[in-house]
């Protein structure tokens, strides 16, 4: 139950570290003229929230589980 708790927590971080992210790249492309984002950036900004959360999220549960060897 901790593990699944550690990984729900990472989850979030990472997903609050894609928002970030994603809002801070993405502004110099909207701030110009007004006009759209282009698509392929447009998909790539989109994908960096799940797999920034995924990531974390494994991250999380290998840190705790290193943790508790030592």
């Amino acid at each position: 139950m901790r593990t699944l708790g550690v990984a729900v927590l990472g989850l979030f971080l990472g997903l609050i570290a894609g928002t970030l992210l994603t809002s801070a790249v993405a502004r110099p492309f909207v701030d110009g003229d007004g006009a759209g984002i282009p698509v392929g950036v447009a998909l790539l900004l989109g994908m960096i929230m799940p797999v920034l959360g995924v990531a974390g999220a494994v991250a999380a549960v290998l840190i705790d589980r290193k943790s508790r060897k030592s």
